[in-house]
């Protein structure tokens, strides 16, 4: 059983990109006030849960059955998985000792990094526009760096951890983005998300079992605000991304950081500073320009560039 999907208008995959990057914005604030009182683990765990239904769903549309997912590629699953699983436990680290807004400035290195890394790992031709690109772009990664110790103006304080491990993200990040440029022409999108988000949740499992805090009402909201909205966050940009060129709702992306500074002024009084912004400016320009570079290549090959990986 398959359907085929509705095309949208532009204007349309771009409502869609938009509204999944609020949604994520909200996914990230949630796990930011959860992690004042439940440990990652725990957070990771339950919010792994509707990304399972979603994939669930997704596989019982494409092939008239929820469990139809074999697969002979269970090696780059299982791998993907792993880093998964480290790209959400930096972050959501990261998320406890930085502002909203400075994870997300840190966390826009991710296209940086696999920039860098296509061609030793999967054999990509960079040339020497896109690296002087990177270059630039971690110029505003160290600019975003220094800024985050703002408490006491000590570089090795806790605000600096929490910089370097949502910089670690960024890479494990673009590992899985990576990957999954390996795994995409030979396996199903929803089979990638079923084997992916079922192994995550197993691995995560046991963890957060040892370090579970019972929620109160209250936080059960939040905690299902937080993996819903993630959840639905992805099946927006899928339907976006179904629909609209790359090079169109890519920019939009960097809008979360429009989000990340409302929702941190909002709720935590959170202001960002000059620095933080200046380091996230060079690196969007970088990164605009990195996948402006790729896009051109693509059509001098005459060729369809790939659309971005969706978060997990």
């Amino acid at each position: 059983m398959t359907t085929t999907a509705k095309m949208l208008s532009p204007a349309g995959a771009m409502l869609f990109m938009g509204l999944g990057v609020l949604l994520f914005g909200v996914a990230d604030a949630s796990v930011k006030w959860l992690t004042s009182g439940y440990s990652t683990w725990q957070i990771l765990a339950v919010g792994r849960v509707p990304a399972l239904v979603v994939a669930i769903g997704l596989t019982w549309r494409a092939t008239g059955s929820p469990f139809k997912v074999k697969t002979s590629h269970f090696r780059f699953h299982a791998m993907r998985s792993v880093l998964i699983m480290l790209t959400g436990y930096t972050f959501f680290e990261g998320l406890r000792f930085l502002p909203l807004v400075d994870c997300i400035a840190i966390a826009f290195a991710a296209p940086l990094f696999v920039t860098a890394l296509s061609g030793p790992l999967i054999g990509e031709r960079v040339g020497s526009r896109r690296w002087a690109a990177v270059g630039v772009g971690f110029v505003g990664v160290v600019v975003a760096l220094i800024a985050s110790p703002r408490a006491n103006g000590n570089f090795f304080s806790q605000l600096n951890l929490g910089a370097v491990l949502v910089l670690a993200s960024a890479f494990f990040y673009s590992l899985t983005l990576i990957t999954l440029r390996r795994i995409s022409g030979k396996d199903s999108s929803h089979n990638i998300l079923f084997h992916t988000s079922t192994a995550t949740l197993v691995i995560v499992c046991p963890l957060a079992v040892m370090e579970w805090n019972w929620p109160n009402a209250a936080d059960w909201g939040v905690l299902l605000l937080q993996g819903g909205s993630s959840a639905v966050a992805q099946l927006c940009m899928i339907k976006a991304f179904r629909s609209g060129e790359a090079s169109m709702l890519v920019p939009l992306e960097y809008t979360a950081l429009i989000w990340a500074a409302f929702f941190g002024w909002s709720i935590w009084n959170e202001i960002p500073t000059l620095q933080t912004l200046a380091g996230a400016a060079i690196i969007i320009a970088a990164n605009l320009y990195i996948a402006q570079r790729e896009v051109h290549h693509a059509r001098k090959k005459d060729i369809v560039p790939e659309n971005p990986a969706l978060p997990e």
